[in-house]
């Protein structure tokens, strides 16, 4: 092939929020940009225009790098016999009055071949990452008509093919809609439990010593350990990371998802369990010297994005005292301690 491209600086996949999912078109364009970049490398008009093209939709730099992923999984079959792969890898426009004809044609060959391995419905499918960053929330439309929601501080990969239907919640939280398709399973993925679905709405959150489940709607099936377990709407269940199912107390499968409309629900939380799921929405370092205050109990509702409110609040309840010792470094005491 030609030169080697000059460096192209597109926003992070996994930015959020993300940006609109790609048409169509849009995927044909990418891919002839592709080539075209691959034909000119160091032509400045060729670069200029491709970064106006990148600029004028939001959905232009994920379909090219999309289109981009697309190359660089078929360059492994270079010495195999693929005829679309060839004739596309060794694309070359030989007149200037044919060259939009042939990006077209070029294009189509790849696109077809990749719409095989790489779309939702192929073989091979792509991986998509979404995340959140503290106090964000995503709501993704997955390709299938199902719907995922992303808790903040959170991280999923999803890969979809002809044969199942995977999520991978790498951190975090996220409540799922799934459109049910026994041809194609849904499962999400943790660390050391799996969720399939049988046709529902749930939530999945990935703790530092289990993984809980929450359902409000269908069926679905928890497995862990070789073990499983069926969970009906209004049930939870967690499986712990040393082994076994756990059932969670005070179970308030409604509180469990009030995230979702930017609220934390506690029924007798520990105050150290609280004090951790603040971290997940603000930036701050809020700690406990006093581990006699770790096992106080938290009851009530609060706003995910009023840290002062919810620690003015945790005050009034509990015989603790808020010290600031800077913006982002937060001690809490207990009441009358000398300082």
């Amino acid at each position: 092939m030609s030169g080697k491209l000059p460096p192209l600086h597109l926003p992070e996949f996994r930015a959020t929020p993300m940006p609109p999912s790609c048409t169509q078109a849009q995927r044909d364009q990418a891919i002839a940009w592709l080539l075209r970049r691959r034909e000119s490398p160091q032509d400045a008009s060729v670069q200029r225009d491709f970064s106006a093209w990148l600029a004028a939709d939001p959905a232009h730099p994920q379909a090219y790098r999309q289109a981009e992923r697309q190359w660089a999984w078929m360059r492994q079959f270079e010495g195999q016999g693929f005829q679309a792969r060839d004739e596309a890898l060794s694309y070359r426009p030989r007149r200037a009055g044919h060259r939009c004809a042939a990006f077209a044609t070029a294009a189509s060959l790849l696109l077809v071949a990749g719409w095989a391995l790489f779309s939702p419905q192929g073989w091979y499918g792509l991986p998509h990452s979404y995340a959140t960053g503290k106090s964000q929330r995503l709501t993704v439309a997955l390709a299938d008509g199902s719907n995922l929601e992303l808790n903040a501080d959170s991280e999923v990969r999803v890969r979809y093919n002809r044969f199942r239907r995977r999520v991978e919640l790498v951190r975090g939280e996220a409540f799922f809609s799934v459109r049910h398709d026994a041809a194609r399973p849904f499962s999400v993925h943790t660390d050391n439990a799996v969720v399939r679905d049988i046709g529902t709405a749930f939530d999945v959150y990935k703790q530092a010593r289990q993984t809980s489940v929450t359902v409000l709607e269908g069926v679905v099936e928890l497995e862990g350990g070789g073990e499983r377990k069926q969970l009906a709407a209004g049930q939870q269940l967690a499986y712990s990371n040393d082994g076994g199912f756990q059932a969670l107390p005070h179970s308030d499968p409604a509180g469990a998802t009030a995230w979702r409309q930017g609220l934390l629900v506690f029924r007798g939380r520990r105050l150290a369990d609280v004090v951790s799921e603040i971290s997940r929405y603000h930036d701050v370092d809020i700690r406990l010297p006093d581990p006699k205050l770790a096992e106080l109990r938290v009851n009530g509702s609060f706003r995910t994005e009023q840290l002062d409110a919810l620690l003015n609040a945790v005050a009034t309840l509990l015989p603790v005292n808020i010290i600031r010792l800077s913006e982002r470094e937060i001690v809490l005491e207990p009441t009358g301690k000398a300082r």
